[in-house]
C-alpha cells in the first residue's frame, strides 16, 4: 500500500491521500464520504473526525468500515476493509494542533453533520470561537482519531489492453494470503 500511495503522491496531483470511507449505521444502512488519510503504518489507515458526526456515530455503533482510493494518474485503486479502532486522545490532539487555525476554529465552531439554520449562524459560531480563543485553540473532546485495521486489501492496476491486474490480500490466523483475481 505504501509504495502505491507514494507513486500516486509522486504524480504531482493534489489529495492523493483522499479516500472514500464507507460505514454502516445500526440499521445496516451504508453511508460513504471522502476523508483524508492522515497516516499509514503497520497497524492500518489513520483518519480524524468529530465523534458526533455521522461517521463517528456509525463507527460507535458498528466499528467496521471500508475505504477505497482511486489514483487516476497511475491507473490504480485500492480497497481496504476491516475493523476500526479509536486512537489515543494524544494522537487526536497532535493532529488538531497541526491543523491551520481556520480549520481548528471550524472544528470547534460546528457540530459536523448536524442541521444548520443558515450560514449566518455558522459565521456567528466561528466569531464566538475566535473571540473565546484569540491565541491557541484547544482540542475539543469530541475530536478523535481512528485507525482502520485491515483484514482485506484489494489492489487494481489498470492496463491499456484491458488485462487489468487485481490482487487481493486476506488476513488469516497464519498471516496474509495473496489471491489473484479476474479483471
Amino acid at each position: 500500500m505504501n509504495a502505491t500511495l507514494a507513486r500516486a503522491e509522486g504524480s504531482g496531483r493534489r489529495n492523493m491521500n483522499a479516500m472514500t470511507l464507507a460505514t454502516v449505521n445500526r440499521a445496516g444502512r451504508p453511508s460513504t464520504r471522502t476523508v483524508l488519510l492522515k497516516g499509514l503504518d503497520a497497524k492500518g489507515l489513520v483518519f480524524f473526525t468529530d465523534r458526533r458526526s455521522g461517521k463517528g456515530q456509525d463507527l460507535a455503533a458498528v466499528p467496521y468500515a471500508s475505504a477505497s482510493f482511486y489514483w487516476e494518474p497511475i491507473e490504480a485503486q485500492a480497497r481496504i476493509d476491516g475493523r476500526v479502532v479509536m486512537l489515543a486522545q494524544e494522537r487526536a490532539e497532535r493532529d488538531f494542533s497541526a491543523r491551520p487555525r481556520a480549520g481548528q476554529v471550524m472544528i470547534r465552531a460546528c457540530a459536523q453533520s448536524q442541521p444548520l439554520k443558515n450560514k449566518a449562524a455558522l459565521a456567528s459560531a466561528v466569531a464566538s470561537v475566535e473571540q473565546d480563543y484569540p491565541h491557541e485553540v484547544p482540542t475539543p473532546d469530541f475530536w478523535s482519531g481512528y485507525c482502520l485495521v485491515p483484514d482485506f486489501i484489494e489492489f487494481w492496476f489498470g492496463s491499456r489492453d484491458r488485462m487489468h491486474e487485481r490482487v487481493a490480500y486476506s488476513q488469516s490466523p497464519e498471516g496474509w494470503n495473496k489471491t489473484l483475481l479476474q479483471p
